[in-house]
C-alpha cells in the first residue's frame, strides 16, 4: 500500500543521516521539534496590548525625528522592488513556504531601525529567503558602515539550500556573515565575539523557550538605545515579558500590509523594544 504522506519518513531518514557527520545539528533539530511539540500543549497566549504601524512610526518620530523621511528613501524603494520581483520569479519552483518570507512592514521596520541607530553590529536569527537580511544590508550600505551576522538552521532538504538567503544581492554580501546552526548554539559565542550590540532581529523558532533564550542572551548586550525587533510575537508571552526590563520603548504592532512583497495583503504582528 503506498504511503499517503511520505514527508515524515523522509524527514526522519534525513535526521538519522546526521548522526555520523553532523551530530550536533541532529541534536539541535531534534530539540527544535520537541520545542514545537511542547508549545502546542502550552497555555493559550495572552491578549497583547497592540498599536498600529502609523502609531508606531509616530513613536519613533518622537524619539528620532526622521522615521518617516527614511521610509521615503530611494534605497528602500529599490530593495523592495528587487525583493518583490525575486519572490515572484522563484514562485514556480519555490522550496520555502512563502509565508516564511518577512512581511513588508517588518522588513521596512528592519531597514528603518538600521538607519535610525546606524549600528556597527547587527545580529538576526532566522534567514529563509533572506528578505529581512537584504533590507538590513541595504540600510547598512546607506549608513556606510556595519556588519550583519545572520544565524539560521535551514530546513533539512537539499532543495531548500538553493533558496537559502537568495534575496540578498551579491553587491551587499561583503557586509554579511551567515552562520549555519541553531541560535541556542551559535548566538552565545557570537555575542561574546561581537561585543556590544546595536540591533537584534528575531525571526527564528517562535516558541516561548527559544524566544526567551534569545532575548535573555541579547538584552544585556544591547547598547543603551539599542533596538530589539521580533516577528510573530503574538504566539506566546516571551516578548511581553521584556517589559519587565523597563525598555525605553516597547510596542507590539498589529496591522495589515498595504504593499506586500509576495501574495495578497495579510495581517501582521511584530514587536520592537528599545533599551
Amino acid at each position: 500500500m503506498p504511503i499517503r504522506n511520505p514527508e515524515p519518513l523522509r524527514t526522519a531518514a534525513l535526521l538519522l543521516s546526521l548522526i555520523t557527520h553532523r551530530p550536533r545539528e541532529l541534536f539541535d533539530r531534534a530539540a527544535g521539534y520537541a520545542d514545537l511539540v511542547l508549545e502546542r500543549f502550552a497555555a493559550a497566549p495572552p491578549a497583547h496590548e497592540t498599536t498600529t504601524w502609523d502609531e508606531a512610526l509616530r513613536d519613533l518620530d518622537g524619539l528620532y525625528g526622521r522615521a518617516r523621511r527614511i521610509l521615503e528613501e530611494p534605497a528602500l524603494e529599490e530593495i523592495e522592488a528587487r525583493t518583490r520581483r525575486l519572490l515572484e520569479d522563484i514562485r514556480p519552483d519555490d522550496a520555502f513556504s512563502q509565508r516564511w518570507a518577512a512581511d513588508s512592514l517588518f522588513a521596512r521596520l528592519c531597514y528603518l531601525s538600521c538607519r535610525l541607530v546606524e549600528p556597527v553590529v547587527v545580529i538576526e536569527t532566522g534567514v529563509a529567503y533572506g528578505v529581512s537580511s537584504a533590507f538590513l544590508l541595504q540600510a547598512l550600505n546607506e549608513n556606510g558602515r556595519g556588519t550583519l551576522h545572520s544565524v539560521d538552521l535551514p530546513p533539512l532538504r537539499r532543495e531548500y539550500e538553493r533558496h537559502w538567503g537568495i534575496a540578498v544581492p551579491d553587491a551587499l554580501r561583503d557586509a554579511w556573515s551567515l552562520h549555519r546552526g541553531a541560535s541556542r548554539r551559535i548566538l552565545p559565542p557570537l555575542l561574546q565575539n561581537t561585543g556590544p550590540l546595536d540591533l537584534f532581529v528575531h525571526d527564528s523558532l517562535h516558541t516561548r523557550r527559544n524566544m526567551r533564550r534569545e532575548f535573555e542572551a541579547v538584552w544585556p548586550r544591547l547598547r543603551p538605545g539599542g533596538v530589539l525587533l521580533a516577528d510573530d510575537v503574538e504566539r506566546n508571552r516571551a516578548f511581553t515579558d521584556l517589559r519587565q526590563k523597563a525598555p525605553t520603548l516597547w510596542r507590539i504592532v498589529r496591522d495589515r500590509e498595504t504593499a506586500p512583497l509576495h501574495g495578497p495583503a495579510a495581517p501582521v504582528v511584530f514587536g520592537m523594544a528599545i533599551r
